[in-house]
């Protein structure tokens, strides 16, 4: 899965945007890569076009590759330690679902996971189909729904639908970030079976005004609770540049 690159073509998943009026009729999906966040670097093909509110268009290039890493360090209750959560680092949004699937076969995951949902958007609308939960043992079919029937909006509901996910539990305000905080401080979230996901157009500048040294301490406290932890950089809503300056914060403050 995610073993060579590839381009998608045809009116599916995120390529389905507004294909008859778009110029380029393709959209590019990169390997993945083992790696650190040093790796992350700038691509120069397509993964993303559409046009906004106002009828402009918007050409987007991605990731050079997709990298797989580990976060953080962290002391467990029975004194041991646990090393490296596996992160996942992306562009469009809709890869995680396939990389949630991956880490259930890894056994990292298990059904019926808390999702931590960080982001601008909510991703809940509903697929035109869904993958049955047979099929998402499967890595092929993982890999073929995720990149011809998700995108960057529906993927939430595909994994609630395979019992992967159960409750959500979504960030995407100042107050929301404020609950969080009262709810680790009083040991509300546990870290067994949770899903950190971070999209990081979440600090583009349209939403700065909800305090982004907010948004960093809620990510500290929860990156060592997390079994896996997936980043989006959602180059259709987030320079790229800027989302990877981002990731490089958020990772130096795990540690």
């Amino acid at each position: 899965m995610y073993d060579h690159p590839l381009s998608i073509t045809g009116k599916v998943s995120n390529n389905a945007f507004n294909l008859e009026r778009r110029p380029h009729k393709s959209l590019y999906i990169a390997q993945l890569a083992e790696g650190t966040v040093v790796d992350v670097r700038l691509g120069t093909e397509i993964v993303f076009e559409d046009f906004d509110d106002d009828q402009n268009l918007h050409t987007c290039t991605g990731l050079e590759k997709f990298i797989k890493t580990g976060f953080g360090s962290f002391p467990l209750e029975d004194g041991t330690t646990r090393h490296q959560t596996p992160a996942y680092i992306f562009d469009n949004h809709n890869h995680a679902f396939a990389f949630w699937c991956l880490e259930k076969q890894n056994g990292n995951l298990k059904d019926n996971a808390l999702l931590i949902h960080i982001d601008q958007h909510r991703d809940t609308r509903t697929p035109e189909k869904f993958l049955s939960k047979e099929d998402a043992a499967d890595p092929e079919k993982v890999f073929e729904y995720t990149n011809t029937v998700l995108n960057v909006g529906n993927f939430i509901p595909a994994a609630q639908h395979i019992g992967l996910v159960e409750e959500t539990i979504f960030l995407d305000s100042e107050y929301s970030l404020k609950e969080m905080q009262e709810q680790l401080l009083h040991g509300k979230i546990q870290g067994t079976n949770l899903i950190l996901d971070i999209d990081l157009d979440f600090f583009a500048p349209e939403s700065d005004y909800i305090g982004n040294d907010l948004k960093l301490s809620v990510i500290n406290k929860l990156i060592p609770k997390a079994s896996v932890i997936t980043f989006a950089t959602s180059p259709y809503f987030i320079d790229q540049t800027r989302a990877i300056e981002w990731l490089r914060r958020i990772e130096e403050i795990a540690g």
